[in-house]
């Protein structure tokens, strides 16, 4: 006949105690936090019960050098024999919770495991407790598992308050938490917003708590010193997160912040602290602040030193995104001046994030600014200018491009310098967030066909001019071509492509290095000029654009002294070289000496 039974676990509270501090909690520290909420939801339950009078306080009495004990007192419920062997009896047990108070809306406590952390800080626990209308009790707990429940006799009941006390004999090796300096910043630490009086009664007495920087009747200035005492510097400013089940602010860093750098967010629930560092609680675009957080309706996971990720975390993480969208919407709405203040100081992160956050571009985007052919203006300025006036938008994709597209950029077209770090995925992003809107790739050799010709009747001029210009810097490998485009007082401009700027390179090179590389660099521009001999559009575009506009280029066009226009046009070319922020190379520094030499010359013998 086959027999069975029914037997308990055998919890072995050793290795309990080695679970909760090796794996659970972060620390021996925590057994503060554990012994505050545990005497908070007690005072909670007692405050619940409408008694007329009653003023909740916790006190701490820390080991000194005439104390070997550590103390908490707390005038909560306080808890009957049954109770307690509910609660500290048997390591786990929940299903009598709820008939003691201790478990409702509101409140963290987990009383017996919480009191179970203070094995990680002393050897043995003792507490004293008395409910209203029940005999005092006892509880005696040992590191060995061990635990004696004694009931007090009724003249020990009438001299104990209504409340709790717990004893830690701390362990020699852990005594220095127990200490009065080291209570008080942990006190701090986790306890400084809950709202019952705490106080460190040690040499001094030290009051913990204090009122929230997060509450509704906190001023902008003590919110901008709390910021200043948080962060070491005072905030850019203080943004309001209070909403449904939250109460916190967000301090603007007022320094560049690398995005992916993480921030000490301080998030407290029912004004306990549970985290303070990294959070997932703020959106990944939200590198720019640093926030203390309150809720209610967040749930702390099994250790209190995290949050579960559940449907009131992401409530709360959209609701934090949102009031910070909020403020950089009011604040470009009606402090334009400031949010170029913010933008200029977080300008290249929020740059890097919007092309990865579209949450972040879809409020930034219209921020930050571009370089353009009108100025460096915001890109919702250039949205507005392409809608309102017609205007046609143009990346240019190198600052090189963009100097000579500028120069003779249409009036009913804008380009946008590419050039810098991000600016050109940034430009990219406009039709994605602002369509219809299109962003065209601009390019060198379309824009200069797409200028104006001389006058018909002055064409032929034109042309000789430009054979003329042709023959004067053959050895730069500059054609030329003139064309119509304002400012007038420009006389021209140097138009190089990316590939023709490439064959100069390597004709620099070859002429500045060993007669080995120079024949290695040869060898490559003849197989590179016989791979494009048949495809004349992928030449490379190298030319000294004259703008017939301007009064001296129309005077060179009329001169019949080949030499005065050879010397003018490799003077117009350095300066235009010289306009375009291009460096000159030896051989252009050489044209100018040469040519300056010539005007010299020119100019004293005219004078004899």
């Amino acid at each position: 006949m086959q027999e069975s039974s029914r037997d308990n676990f055998q919890v072995d509270l050793g290795g309990v105690v080695d679970l909760l501090s090796r794996h659970i909690y972060s620390g021996p520290r925590v057994y503060v936090r554990e012994l505050l909420q545990n005497a908070v939801d007690a005072c909670t339950a007692r405050s619940e019960q409408g008694e007329e009078g009653y003023e909740p306080s916790i006190r701490i009495r820390p080991v000194t050098k005439d104390r070997a004990t550590f103390s908490l007192v707390d005038n909560g419920t306080g808890l009957t024999a049954q109770e307690a062997r509910e609660l500290l009896a048997t390591v786990g047990r929940t299903s009598k919770r709820d008939e003691f108070g201790l478990q409702r809306e509101g409140r963290l406590g987990q009383f017996g495991i919480g009191l179970l952390s203070c094995f990680m800080v002393a050897d043995e626990i003792t507490m004293v407790s008395h409910a209203e209308g029940a005999s005092a009790i006892r509880w005696t707990g040992h590191a060995d598992g061990t635990f004696n429940l004694e009931i007090l006799g009724d003249d020990a009941t009438d001299v104990i308050p209504v409340g709790t006390t717990v004893h830690l004999t701390p362990r020699p090796d852990e005594r220095t938490l127990l200490t009065e300096n080291s209570v008080v910043t942990i006190a701090s630490n986790y306890g400084r917003y809950l709202p019952i009086p705490i106080v460190v009664q040690g040499e001094k007495n030290t009051t913990i708590t204090t009122s929230p920087v997060f509450a509704k009747d906190t001023d902008q200035q003590h919110r901008l010193y709390a910021g200043r005492e948080r962060l070491g510097k005072t905030p850019f400013d203080v943004i309001d997160l209070t909403g449904p089940g939250i109460e916190g602010v967000a301090y603007v860093l007022p320094e560049a912040q690398a995005p992916h750098m993480s921030r000490r967010h301080s998030i407290y629930v029912n004004r306990m602290l549970v985290s303070d560092g990294p959070s997932t609680v703020l959106p990944n675009w939200a590198f720019f602040v640093e926030c203390e957080i309150n809720s209610t309706d967040l749930e702390p996971t099994a250790s209190r030193e995290a949050l579960m990720d559940d449907t009131a975390f992401a409530a709360t993480r959209e609701h934090i995104g949102e009031c910070i969208k909020s403020w950089l919407i009011n604040l470009a709405m009606t402090k334009p001046h400031r949010v170029r203040e913010f933008t200029a100081i977080h300008d290249l992160a929020l740059r890097e994030l919007c092309q990865s956050d579209a949450d972040l571009a879809e409020t930034m985007l219209g921020l930050l600014t571009l370089e353009t052919s009108r100025g460096r203006i915001s890109i919702g300025e250039i949205t507005t200018l392409s809608i309102t006036e017609d205007v046609s938008l143009q990346l240019a994709t190198t600052l090189d491009d963009f100097r000579q597209l500028n120069t003779i950029a249409r009036p009913d077209t804008l380009i946008i310098n590419g050039g810098y770090i991000h600016d050109s995925d940034l430009a990219r992003l406009i039709p994605v967030h602002y369509p219809p809107l299109t962003v065209s790739t601009a390019d060198l050799r379309e824009s200069m066909d797409l200028m104006e010709l001389p006058p018909l009747q002055d064409i032929e001029k034109a042309k000789a001019l430009d054979a003329q210009v042709t023959e004067s810097l053959k050895d730069f490998q500059i054609k030329g071509a003139t064309r119509v485009f304002e400012p007038a007082d420009v006389p021209a401009v140097v138009i190089i492509d990316s590939k023709a700027q490439a064959s100069r390179d390597r004709n620099e090179t070859q002429s500045a290095t060993t007669d080995r590389w120079a024949d290695i660099l040869a060898t490559v521009d003849n197989t590179l000029s016989r791979q494009t001999a048949n495809i004349p559009q992928d030449q490379g575009l190298s030319a000294l654009c004259l703008n017939w506009n301007n009064s001296l280029v129309r005077k060179l066009a009329s001169t019949d002294d080949t030499a005065v226009v050879s010397r003018t046009v490799r003077l117009l070319y350095v300066q235009a070289l010289l306009s375009s922020k291009r460096p000159l190379r030896v051989k252009e520094r050489a044209l100018l000496n040469d040519s300056l030499a010539d005007l010299v010359s020119l100019s004293l013998s005219s004078d004899i």
